[in-house]
């Protein structure tokens, strides 16, 4: 999955962390004033990586609508029917072709995953529940397990059968996960009555005995 950043120059520094977070998830970001060489024909560059874009995702402030290149670029991608993740910085709303879709707002100086897995979900959900999954078998500490699996809750009732079964054995596999209180007595427990049955027996039988201590 591939996103293009759109944003004023003025904003070029919450574009670049709103990228640094899509990458963490996986998902590549296009950002034209860092990508794109002086000496290239950025006109043509910019119409290329928006064609090759999954994901367009303005960075809306007063700056924004400023720029006669910001309004292009939502032109496009509004034309190009894609999936479009506005994001505010500061209570500035959609506008022109994308006036249809709201804004998030954002904390410019610490965007998080929060904030992008609407958008992205609703490009790809599969997507999203995989790695979602992957974040929550790579947690090395109980509450942050436990936020992991938070991040994961809106979309469990999207997720196929094998994910579900898959986030059952990656919670069971890391202790972190499977022994984190809220995990252990609220999250865990009702994806175990429903789809238990689907895991591996030995891990079954281990969330089975972890799970029991936790019972009130």
């Amino acid at each position: 999955m591939r996103a293009f950043l759109s944003y004023q120059t003025n904003d070029r520094e919450v574009a670049a962390r709103v990228a640094a977070v899509l990458g963490e998830f996986g998902c590549g970001a296009f950002l034209a004033h860092e990508h794109i060489e002086v000496s290239e024909e950025w006109r043509i560059e910019i119409l290329k990586e928006l064609s090759q874009a999954d994901i367009f995702v303005p960075i809306l402030s007063a700056n924004y609508y400023s720029s006669i290149w910001c309004k292009q670029e939502s032109g496009i991608a509004a034309f190009r029917e894609m999936t479009v993740l506005p994001l505010s910085i500061d209570g500035q709303i959609s506008q022109g072709f994308i006036s249809h879709i709201q804004s998030s707002r954002i904390d410019p100086a610490a965007p998080t995953y929060a904030n992008l897995l609407p958008g992205l979900a609703k490009h790809d959900v599969s997507f999203v529940i995989g790695k979602l999954i992957q974040r929550v078998g790579d947690s090395r500490s109980y509450r942050g397990a436990e936020a992991n699996f938070e991040l994961m809750l809106p979309y469990v009732g999207r997720a196929t059968k094998d994910q579900i079964v898959e986030l059952l054995e990656v919670s069971t596999k890391n202790k972190q996960v499977c022994h984190a209180g809220i995990c252990a007595t609220e999250y865990l427990p009702p994806l175990v009555n429903s789809h238990g049955a689907y895991m591996n027996r030995e891990l079954r039988a281990e969330i089975d005995a972890v799970l029991d201590r936790y019972k009130k």
